[in-house]
């Protein structure tokens, strides 16, 4: 890809709401995980990352904007409203402007409340459940909100999600098909019975101690924190940046999308397709890569099998890896794109953030991972992986 760029980003995370505040969290080494409020009778670690109520102020999003709109919908506005302010186009984005969006679930733990609801008091179920839970509702809130007419599409693949729908968008721009684009995820699975049913199936971490819950790449991790929040994009062709003298943050350069069609649940073991899939990436790119935000949920399966596909496909030029999920927890849908985000502020910082939680990588990594705290290194292009339940594996390649 030559012409795609991203002049606005935004950002509604547990470590904090807009770019500027969370990239000084994630270079502070803050986490954001908290106890499950009451969650005595959970199993584990009772842990999650949760994001505050301050995150609409914090984007400048009235009350108008997230009226009638579930959790995940109100992420994805808010997070849209600051991409669109750093783009310079808060009040007047492009009316065909496409919006692309990953979400898995919708509004699930308000459904799950509403359950609970119809078993005591039938009556008083709302009438506007659909409408606030299903998962096309974030894009569609977006569409309306700023009056947009262009393709609105809600792309559910798992944790692969929000970088799907970036790829997704930035094919249909280099292609001609459109011309600017909102993109990224939006998720909120924070319900405890998301967490017990994750529990029960062993893929989260048992660590009560929250600075070491999530530990990507390390010897000793022992599964993941779930996450929630939103991270969103405002894509548009090059020349189209040009004529308007947007300031451009980065370039989408390569994308890759794969199934490894192994397990629903666990990826294939040598993370061939997981390679397969950064190849693909990187050899439409032609971008020279030497900085990875990994996947890296903190699971054992997961870890081990990226570990081996970044040493597949870097063979002797090895990369500078970081993960944010002992910064952020698993956003599942919201996890790529929340990992671009990262990569373009640590691309402009010339900054690579550290791996917070991790102690000792895995002995069979061949590449380094950022410890201890933040690593200054000036890089043109990085790579970012996103892989999912289904065998869903995507990955893009950004640069300057």
């Amino acid at each position: 890809m030559k012409h795609v760029a991203i002049t606005g980003m935004g950002v509604v995370s547990p470590i904090g709401s807009g770019a500027r505040v969370f990239w000084e969290a994630l270079l502070d080494g803050r986490h954001g995980f908290r106890l499950i409020p009451g969650g005595e009778a959970l199993a584990g670690n009772r842990l999650w990352a949760a994001v505050t109520d301050e995150f609409a102020a914090a984007a400048g999003v009235s009350g108008e904007a997230l009226r009638n709109a579930d959790r995940f919908t109100a992420y994805a506005v808010a997070a849209t409203a600051e991409a669109l302010a750093m783009a310079g186009l808060a009040d007047r984005a492009p009316p065909r402007t496409a919006v692309i969006l990953g979400n898995t679930m919708g509004g699930l733990p308000l459904f799950a409340e509403t359950q609970t609801v119809l078993e005591r008091r039938p009556q008083h179920v709302t009438p506007k459940l659909m409408a606030l839970v299903i998962p096309n509702m974030a894009s569609a809130r977006i569409s309306l909100h700023w009056g947009l007419h262009g393709r609105q599409l809600t792309v559910s693949t798992a944790c692969a999600s929000s970088l799907d729908a970036v790829g997704l968008a930035a094919g249909m721009i280099e292609r001609g098909e459109i011309e600017h684009a909102i993109a990224g995820g939006t998720e909120t699975l924070l319900a405890p019975v998301v967490y017990q049913s994750l529990e029960r199936a062993r893929a989260l971490s048992r660590t009560a101690d929250p600075t070491l819950a999530s530990r990507p790449f390390d010897v000793a991790r022992d599964g993941f924190v779930m996450g929630d929040g939103a991270a969103m994009l405002f894509l548009e062709h090059i020349e189209s940046a040009r004529r308007r003298g947007a300031r451009v943050l980065g370039r989408v350069r390569g994308y890759g999308s794969l199934a490894d069609s192994h397990h629903l649940t666990s990826p294939e073991p040598g993370g061939r397709f997981e390679a397969d899939t950064m190849r693909a990436a990187l050899e439409s790119s032609a971008c020279e890569v030497d900085v990875v935000f990994a996947h890296a949920t903190g699971t054992v399966a997961g870890d081990i099998a990226e570990l081996r596909a970044i040493n597949a496909v870097f063979e002797a030029r090895q990369p500078i890896v970081t993960a944010p999920r002992g910064h952020l927890g698993h956003a599942m849908a919201a996890a790529g794109a929340m990992s671009t985000i990262a990569g373009l502020l640590g691309m402009q910082a010339e900054v690579v953030p550290h791996t917070l939680g991790t102690r000792t990588v895995e002995p069979e990594a061949s590449f380094e991972v950022v410890l201890g705290r933040p690593r200054r290194h000036a890089f043109q292009a990085f790579s970012v992986n996103a892989f999912g339940f289904g065998g869903q594996n995507a990955s893009l390649v950004l640069s300057r």
